[in-house]
């Protein structure tokens, strides 16, 4: 009778072994989705996005505006907005103002993730990352070209917003709200007042960005640097996303929520981020020890 229980254990050990090993195969299936660089969330600071390259094509249908402008560009980075917890996955989020991916992905994705997981990230927006800016020497004129028609506008009022609305989580809901609003209005602009109000952002911080898009060089300096950037990353589609400084590739066709629920390393795991516990922890938990159980009750036999 004990040889019976120890091949019976023995069998459930094997069948238990290639259970798991199954298991980790298809976690491992999940980890390529994630950045390949270091996975442990880094602490609040400020982030310096990297930068992006072109986004996803639809027409390249050129649009150019020459605006006159009176300062000189300089080195400023754009605004990152961090939260106060001490523990954050920095988001880098390359985009279009009227890219249709772009405006799926932080609508159906980045706005959902950030609403459950806020305490957890840091999400820095970066506009124009299809743009081109470029200056006359003789009149000073800059020209911007943008792929899509009447999307330098849009981006110009990306920019001014990112920069004068402080409040991440109103933030946020702006760009969120000004992708789609502008993307589905039937003259591709964007509704300043329209998207402050469903922000709750202050009136006055409304007219700032409002008298920011429509000046000849507020916004240009903030232009030139996101440009600057999404050269330098050769983005080649949008939206790109970098997950701690490290590119996730086809993060759009992926669940961005389980993406940030695997980089997160706390103690107090966030509830909507349990349904993405490995398989293999789960097998190991649930079924390890019912095979204990069953051979003690079959050694008792």
């Amino acid at each position: 009778m004990e040889n019976r229980a120890r091949n019976t254990f023995v069998l459930l050990t094997i069948v238990f072994g290639i259970a798991l090993q199954c298991i980790s195969a298809e976690d491992a299936k999940t980890t390529d989705a994630l950045p390949t660089g270091s996975p442990a969330p880094v602490t609040p600071a400020p982030v310096t996005p990297a930068a992006v390259n072109p986004v996803h094509a639809d027409l390249p249908t050129a649009h150019a505006e020459n605006i006159a402008k009176t300062l000189p560009l300089n080195s400023e980075t754009p605004v990152t907005n961090n939260n106060s917890s001490t523990q954050h996955i920095n988001i880098e989020v390359y985009y279009e103002a009227l890219c249709k991916d772009s405006v799926d992905f932080v609508s159906k994705q980045l706005l959902p993730v950030y609403n459950k997981l806020n305490k957890f990230i840091n999400v820095t927006f970066i506009p124009f990352a299809q743009g081109n800016i470029t200056q006359n020497p003789t009149d000073k004129i800059y020209n911007l070209t943008c792929r899509r028609d009447g999307e330098c506008a849009a981006d110009k009022i990306h920019a001014c917003g990112i920069n004068k609305i402080k409040d991440s989580e109103k933030l946020i809901k702006f760009v969120n709200c000004s992708l789609t609003e502008g993307f589905n209005s039937p003259n591709k602009t964007v509704p300043i007042e329209l998207c402050g109000k469903n922000s709750s952002i202050d009136n006055s911080i409304v007219t700032e960005i409002t008298e920011c898009a429509n000046s000849t060089d507020a916004w240009s300096t903030w232009l030139q640097n996101y440009k600057n950037m999404s050269t330098s990353a050769n983005v080649t589609s949008v939206p790109k996303v970098l997950i701690n400084k490290v590119p996730t590739e086809d993060i759009t066709s992926n669940n961005l929520m389980k993406v940030v629920c695997k980089q997160i390393i706390d103690k107090d795991l966030p509830a909507d981020c349990n349904t993405f516990v490995s398989g293999s922890h789960k097998l190991a938990v649930g079924v390890l020890p019912i095979i204990i159980g069953a051979f003690y009750i079959i050694k008792m036999i």
